[in-house]
């Protein structure tokens, strides 16, 4: 088997509404076509692709219990440009923290949606990677 890349991630939450607004508003994602699931919720896109699914909570969802040791710290989002970034972000008033990779000039943002998930935007100049 041989994974080529990482599809997308998907955020349950109660208020898909706040999400929704907050993915597409503060991290700039565009709301685009999603099946017709069982359960309500949006597809948010970025380069024409579906990156983060938000669908509204089951009860019923063993899964969101997560375990005592393990979970999911972050995902990243991959940005243009940093400086255009920041301004939107501080123009939208949402908390974040910047960070520079040691030996590098690859600079990050941490913040967090509505549901506690923690979001790092993750700018490469000159196409630098880790």
């Amino acid at each position: 088997m041989e994974v080529a890349t990482i599809d997308h991630v998907n955020v349950e939450t109660d208020d898909i509404e706040r999400s929704e607004q907050f993915y597409r508003e503060v991290i700039g994602l565009e709301k685009g076509p999603r099946p017709d699931f069982d359960r309500p919720g949006y597809w948010m896109y970025a380069g024409g692709q579906p990156v983060v699914h938000i669908m509204k909570t089951a009860p019923e969802n063993k899964m969101l219990t997560g375990s005592k040791d393990a979970s999911i710290s972050h995902f990243s989002l991959q940005i243009k440009d940093f400086e255009s970034a920041r301004k939107h972000l501080d123009s939208t008033g949402v908390d974040y923290e910047t960070n520079e990779v040691p030996g590098t000039e690859i600079r990050q943002f941490f913040l967090e949606d509505p549901e506690g998930v923690l979001i790092e935007l993750i700018h490469f100049p000159n196409t630098q990677r880790i």
